[in-house]
């Protein structure tokens, strides 16, 4: 099952990866690079039993905020 999702992650590099070299955008492939790592991690250790859970409220710390700040709900 590990090198399924191993597998799975590796194909998110190949509609990104030539075109992010080509026009050599490195903060673009760092960033992609360390989320896509982040969300590795997490898939592994979800896979493994590892429990998460303060792993996911500092990611919820973090994102929820921002997301709030961009998104706003529809007028009624």
């Amino acid at each position: 099952m590990a090198l399924g999702i191993i597998l799975l992650f590796l194909v998110m590099w190949i509609p990104d990866l030539p075109g992010m070299l080509k026009r050599k955008q490195w903060p673009e492939l760092a960033a992609f690079a360390a989320l896509w790592a982040a969300g590795l991690t997490l898939a592994l250790l979800l896979n493994y039993g590892v429990p998460v859970n303060a792993v996911t409220k500092a990611l919820r710390a973090v994102f929820e905020p921002i997301g709030r700040g961009y998104i706003q709900l529809p007028a009624d």
